[in-house]
């Protein structure tokens, strides 16, 4: 049993052992929570909510007291220490950094550090992942049991190899960490950028402003420099079912859900094509008044007509898109959907209201301006992605072939 890939000096072969030869198994509990003294200790409790996102765990949301601790059934685990949810999502995991305890959503794995290293096990959390899931079982919920846990096989090699595996993932994994940090920070500094590079109806003159432009911007409708989009998909030009994604923009159903959620036949649904926008009446956290969205991605798409859909006119499109990068339109929406006009995650605004709202234009030179500085920070997060993209897909080729 040898990896494909194998680090200078190491040729020994890898042997199988089940994970309860070399780490134990370890559930959780949760003491009483009407009694008061078990509580808001300095112990850290954590819930199955609070792990998958990172890869260390450092604070729990809720802390157990001594007493907490001793009068349930969670135990304390040891810095090092692989949580892993047992149930309602079976496999997310995370290493503690400081000593620990876990509700009985776990089944969390204690390494023998003479035998195995933690990052190394941590590493193969896709695999757990997958025999945890063929091997739960409940009639309420699903989970994995610890006794099944022990019975998970793994292969193992000696711990100097183990080490510099962990080193090598571990080292990807900062860099990883260290790419995502820099496209928030680049994420943030460009929402920064198009809030104070365009005006609202309180304030006709931007904060920022190219140099040459002094004019007061213009206060104008919506529906007079963009024209609504009604032609429908009567002839099927196009089989691409459309959904509106905040983060992704226009995407192919198929490509987003992994099905098709819209009607089979398409016939009756817009007709988008590329360049043109429509906005999406779903709210969410990340989208709190909808997304308006440019077609980008495709020639054309079929989009449901609950979908307002419009194409720019005597506007720069680019400049528009930008705009709808910013929160200034908030406003609008706010005024014309109020929450009690808010029906199974849709805001009820009509194509006239929607159409009504008031934007500030500059001049056509400003626009441009605008438009070039807001294409080359799209094209350095582009750019940053690409990078995080390289990363990932590195590490997974070395998790695929420094393991067997």
């Amino acid at each position: 049993m040898y990896p494909k890939v194998r680090f200078r000096g190491f040729d020994e072969p890898w042997k199988k052992v089940k994970l309860g030869d070399v780490a134990e198994i370890i559930g959780g509990g949760t003491p009483s929570t009407s009694n008061l003294e078990y509580w808001d200790g300095n112990i850290n409790w954590f819930t199955p909510t609070e792990v998958g996102k990172t890869i260390y765990l450092h604070e729990s949301q809720r802390k157990l007291s001594e007493l907490g601790l001793k009068k349930s059934s969670a135990r304390l685990l040891n810095p090092g220490a692989i949580l892993f949810t047992s149930r309602a999502g079976i496999g997310n995991t995370g290493i503690i950094i400081n000593p620990s305890a876990t509700n009985q959503g776990f089944q969390s794995l204690q390494p023998n550090k003479n035998i195995i290293d933690s990052y190394f096990i941590f590493c193969l959390s896709s695999r757990l992942k997958r025999y945890a899931l063929k091997h739960s079982a409940g009639s309420t919920f699903t989970e994995i049991s610890g006794s099944e846990m022990k019975k998970a096989k793994i292969r193992i090699c000696a711990k100097n190899e183990q080490n510099k595996i962990s080193t090598c993932i571990k080292s990807l994994d900062s860099l990883l960490s260290l790419q995502q940090r820099k496209l928030e920070l680049e994420n943030q500094l460009k929402q920064f950028n198009l809030q104070n590079l365009f005006s609202d109806e309180q304030r006709l003159y931007p904060k920022v402003r190219f140099r040459g432009f002094d004019e007061p911007w213009k206060k104008v409708k919506l529906g007079r420099n963009v024209k609504r989009i009604r032609r429908k998909n009567k002839n099927l030009e196009t089989n691409i079912p459309l959904t509106i994604s905040a983060q992704f923009g226009l995407v192919d159903q198929r490509d987003f859900f992994g099905r098709v959620v819209a009607s089979e036949n398409l016939a009756n649904y817009i007709l988008l094509k590329r360049g043109e926008f429509a906005y999406n009446k779903s709210y969410s956290k990340e989208a709190p008044y909808g997304s308006i969205k440019r077609l980008e991605k495709y020639n054309e798409g079929a989009l449901s007509t609950l979908y307002i859909a419009f194409t720019p006119e005597n506007i720069n499109s680019d400049f528009l898109k930008a705009f709808f990068d910013t929160t200034k339109w908030y406003s609008h929406i706010v005024q014309v959907s109020t929450e009690g006009a808010r029906n199974h995650g849709l805001l009820n605004i009509s194509p006239q209201d929607f159409f009504e709202m008031s934007i500030t234009i500059p001049k056509s030179d400003e626009q441009n301006n605008i438009s070039r500085i807001y294409n080359l920070m799209n094209s350095l997060l582009s750019l940053q992605q690409q990078d995080i993209n390289t990363t990932q897909q590195l590490k997974q080729f070395l998790l695929q072939n420094l393991f067997i």
